[in-house]
């Protein structure tokens, strides 16, 4: 696996947000965006996507291309094509670079937009409403493929030191993974294997509503 390069390279930023090389078309928060418009910031940012409309999503879109150097794929053999609310692929689109940073292109997905309750619950999940994202496996030529369920190793890092130690450079990539996406401010859930059972083998991405998210990047850092 051709990493150690990448994993040198984001390292030492794992713990910050890097808002510095945010590329200036892509507005921070709403009222920056032409009459604060969800696809402006999506056409910004250079993601090819269509409208459409889904039960539940509130701004739904359909992704036609990869985000931000990133292509998503369903793990069904029928590849649907991925649907979320604009909301979250703003920030799938803004994160692509800590992402890509680490030499990743592609993304293997399992749950999209899905009417269903959260597990042992009455409670919507989020994915309802195309607002979270079950990522399991993210692969590249410089990145190899990295298994959540398989490389992933729990109980690393800390409110200190993000990343901890991982024995692996693919769990050292996950790690940082988890962190850049946490500290950037773009999501407010990120869950993977150390939250809970459910999350063993994906992370869970999961954004705020464009209307409910008055600022791009939150103030806070992202549960998990």
């Amino acid at each position: 696996m051709r990493l150690c390069t990448a994993l040198a390279l984001v390292a030492a930023s794992a713990g910050v947000a890097r808002a510095d090389r945010d590329p200036p078309s892509i507005p921070d928060t709403v009222d920056d965006a032409p009459a604060g418009d969800c696809h402006a910031a999506l056409d910004a940012a250079g993601v090819r996507w269509e409208a459409t409309t889904r039960p539940g999503i509130a701004d739904a879109v359909i992704v036609t291309g990869p985000i931000a150097g990133v292509t998503y794929a369903s793990t069904s053999e029928h590849q649907p094509p991925l649907v979320l609310d604009c909301s979250l692929v703003v920030s799938l689109a803004i994160a692509g670079r800590y992402i890509t940073d680490l030499g990743i292109d592609h993304a293997i997905y399992s749950s999209a937009y899905q009417i269903r309750n959260v597990r042992g619950t009455n409670r919507r999940s989020k994915h309802s409403y195309g607002l979270a994202l079950d990522v399991h496996v993210w692969s590249g030529p410089q990145a190899g493929t990295l298994s959540v369920e398989r490389d992933f190793e729990q109980g690393q890092g800390d409110d200190i030191d993000c990343v901890g130690a991982p024995a692996t450079e693919a769990g050292m990539a996950l790690k940082i993974l988890e962190c850049q996406l946490i500290r950037s401010g773009l999501f407010y859930l990120v869950l993977n294997p150390d939250y809970d059972a459910d999350h063993y083998n994906h992370y869970h991405l999961e954004a705020r509503p464009w209307a409910k998210r008055p600022h791009l990047r939150a103030t806070t850092p992202a549960l998990h």
